[in-house]
């Protein structure tokens, strides 16, 4: 396919070869789960012409969805016009007749609207439309734009959004994601492909899924339309289905759960946490239940929590919810803050332990995820089947599944021994930090772990510290990506520790608490920094 060059325009079929490279990949190892509007589309634009397809790339590419006609120009189309009517003579573009008006009037500027709508006024051009939209009717609108201000849209835009799901897994990449790799923004990691297991079981799981994505915009405006939180609740109490769908149908039922809360309807919210299979689901229904004094309730929900935690938060807050129980508690410092409160309390802090020499990183999380994913590299690209089906992935589709470290238990093994040899991990670390760097990894944030800071673990840390928190994040990834120390301090050679500040008003939080004890449980150097307020009498 063609390439780009920083500093040059694209080639001229650089955008179509990437959507005919998408296509082809769809129609090839997704076949099955097409439905007759995939397949019309994907028929359509395999014979139109040249120039329609360079347009079309260009006009999917765009934010859309309504796009205005004289917007359009593009140097690798010969004639936008020609191009442009064959597109919509083919079906895969439409006009204007059916855009919603306040779309419509949204894009014109202030001028060409009063030009259009002359006897309409208001302070701001939100209220303007909404004062248009009051005055005329949808119909008398949509004609007055197009005479003069034509707009165009993606004929059959969820057709399309299917494509790039079959393609890119659920996980929200797009067209982009071709130019990034190609100015070099992002670099991927060559793995084994294996497109025939893709993130959906059939064509009811994709259909399940795009209703979940649907719901999911909705959900985010159920202010504007309450009248939609039932409507939302009956649609995803039929999505279920396998792992990508459950993400995204908890995701929405969490968020439609905590709406009902802040509105006082607590019957509501229990029936949207009923159905989540995720994290906070349960932990907000004992609280609801605990409002409502149903104690029963809430000694079954803690035990199921108890007994099979969906996160660190969840067994945390089943030890702890209606209990004085605390886990073992890590070493205190306090200092009162200045008079004037700093913006960002973990740089004060920074700046407060290394004032005697030293040096510190705000890390949080970034710290065990990066020494994971430079420790374990080859285990998280290793070819499981299932786990890479396009070649734009960061990583395995099962990355922070629970079972992630079951389906990869010979080669974490295979490491965890290998570390045991004396500058095992050292070689490990600095060899995987040299050959990889700037390759895309979920788990590796490389403006963070610059080789100044692996040069400074590898000083300063013991090996045996580092190989410790690299394995415990990476065979519990999907409850060890949260909650690690805010900083890490280094004072010298073996003279080390791990620092969770707090302000005055702050708490730890759940998933803090599980890496602070766990921590300590592997005799690791780490503590709690609190500040005081100053006292300002």
């Amino acid at each position: 396919m063609p390439q780009l060059v920083p500093q040059r325009p694209p080639p001229p079929d650089y955008y179509a070869a990437n959507l005919r490279h998408l296509f082809g990949h769809v129609a090839t190892h997704h076949e099955r789960l097409l439905g007759a509007a995939e397949r019309r589309l994907l028929a359509a634009f395999a014979a139109a012409s040249v120039d329609a397809q360079r347009l079309y790339a260009r006009l999917a590419a765009r934010a859309g969805p309504w796009i205005r006609v004289s917007s359009i120009g593009y140097g690798e189309v010969g004639d936008v016009a020609q191009a442009l009517a064959e597109l919509m003579a083919r079906r895969l573009v439409r006009a204007d007749g059916q855009a919603p008006a306040d779309e419509l009037l949204a894009r014109l500027t202030r001028a060409e609207a009063g030009a259009l709508f002359p006897r309409v006024r208001a302070p701001t051009k939100a209220a303007w439309i909404d004062a248009c939209v009051g005055r005329y009717p949808d119909a008398q609108i949509r004609a007055r734009v197009a005479a003069r201000h034509p707009c165009v849209a993606l004929a059959e835009p969820q057709a399309f959004r299917a494509c790039l799901v079959l393609f890119f897994g659920g996980d929200g990449q797009d067209l982009s994601t071709y130019v990034l790799q190609d100015l070099g923004v992002l670099r991927f990691e060559r793995y084994q492909l294996d497109p025939s297991r893709g993130a959906f079981a059939d064509r009811a799981e994709l259909r399940r899924y795009l209703r979940c994505r649907l719901a999911s915009f909705w959900s985010h405006r159920l202010d504007e339309v309450p009248g939609l939180a039932p409507v939302l609740l009956d649609a995803l109490q039929d999505c279920a289905g396998g792992r990508t769908v459950q993400r995204a149908r908890d995701r929405v039922l969490n968020r439609l759960g905590r709406w009902h809360e802040r509105r006082g309807e607590a019957d509501a919210a229990l029936r949207c946490y009923a159905v989540s299979e995720s994290h906070p689901a349960r932990e907000r229904s004992a609280r609801l239940l605990r409002g409502r004094g149903d104690e029963a309730a809430v000694a079954r929900l803690l035990a199921e929590m108890a007994r099979d935690p969906r996160a660190p938060e969840e067994a945390d807050f089943a030890a702890r919810f209606g209990s004085r129980r605390r886990s073992t508690a890590p070493p205190v410092s306090w200092c009162a803050l200045p008079a004037a409160t700093p913006a960002a309390i973990e740089r004060h802090a920074l700046a407060l332990l290394t004032s005697n020499g030293g040096r510190g990183w705000h890390l949080e999380n970034l710290l065990p995820l990066g020494l994971a994913g430079l420790v374990f590299w080859d285990a998280v690209f290793a070819p499981v089947p299932g786990a890479f089906s396009h070649p734009f992935q960061l990583g395995p589709r099962d990355l922070f599944w629970p079972d992630f470290a079951r389906a990869r238990r010979c080669q974490i093994d295979a490491q965890v021994q290998a570390l045991a040899a004396p500058g095992a991990l050292a070689a490990a670390v600095r060899t995987t930090a040299a050959s990889r760097r700037g390759i895309a990894n979920r788990l590796v944030h490389w403006g963070a772990f610059t080789s100044a800071l692996v040069d400074a673990l590898l000083d300063a840390v013991p090996h045996d510290a580092l190989a410790a928190i690299a394995t415990h994040t990476i065979v519990n990834l999907h409850r060890a990506r949260t909650g690690f120390p805010d900083l890490l301090m280094v004072y010298g050679r073996d003279a080390w520790e791990l620092v969770e500040v707090k302000g005055p008003t702050d708490q730890l939080q759940p998933a803090q608490r599980v890496w602070i004890d766990t921590l300590q449980r592997q005799g690791l150097p780490v503590r709690v920094l609190r500040f005081r307020a100053a006292d300002r009498t």
